[in-house]
């Protein structure tokens, strides 16, 4: 079982710190999303180049595969190190894909409401294709200027709520703590 959730854990500032970090961190970067995208993309060229060399040695130590395994290598270094030298063109190709991607959902998230109009929940499924279509349409149609926030805003958001979520969690109280005994009384 967790440490954290054991019966009598006292200590839940041990996980609330970090989550205080992730916090306060999203909201600081929250001000700085090109540089926060541009740094996403240039982490994600290295990752591909480690893809690349995971390709390479597969490409050497198989023989029935080794052209693709070799090309496969080839294109990943290619595309990884084109993500790491030319970081506002990619961070523009990726803000470009998400948005359609956005519009892509939002559309099968609409045809799933029409398929489902009777069911409960019916309203929030048209809601969240809606949602899904406008931040497409908006990201798309303030392409390229929109590579310049999205992404980088996308990741503090996500770092936001992720740190509240963990903090709700740290402090949440526990299975037998004096606080849970006052949420059981009658």
């Amino acid at each position: 079982m967790n440490p954290l959730f054991r019966k009598g854990t006292g200590a839940p500032w041990r996980a609330a710190l970090p989550a205080l970090l992730e916090l306060i961190l999203g909201f600081v970067l929250l001000g700085f999303p090109l540089l926060l995208g541009e740094a996403a993309v240039w982490a994600g060229g290295f990752f591909v180049i480690a893809l690349a060399f995971v390709r390479l040695i597969e490409g050497i130590r198989r023989e029935r595969q080794r052209l693709w395994n070799l090309l496969a290598a080839l294109v990943y270094a290619l595309l990884g190190g084109f993500m790491i030298a030319r970081t506002d063109a990619s961070l523009a190709v990726w803000t470009l894909a998400i948005g359609l991607a956005l519009i892509a959902a939002g559309v099968f998230r609409f045809a799933l409401a029409v398929a489902l109009r009777d069911s409960p929940g019916a309203a929030w499924r048209f809601f969240s294709a809606a949602v899904s279509l406008a931040l497409g349409a908006m990201v798309a149609a303030g392409w390229p200027a929109s590579s310049q926030w999205f992404l980088g805003t996308v990741i503090a958001v996500e770092m936001i709520f992720s740190g509240w979520t963990l903090l709700f969690i740290a402090l949440a109280p526990r299975p037998g703590s004096p606080a849970e005994a006052r949420n059981d009384a009658p």
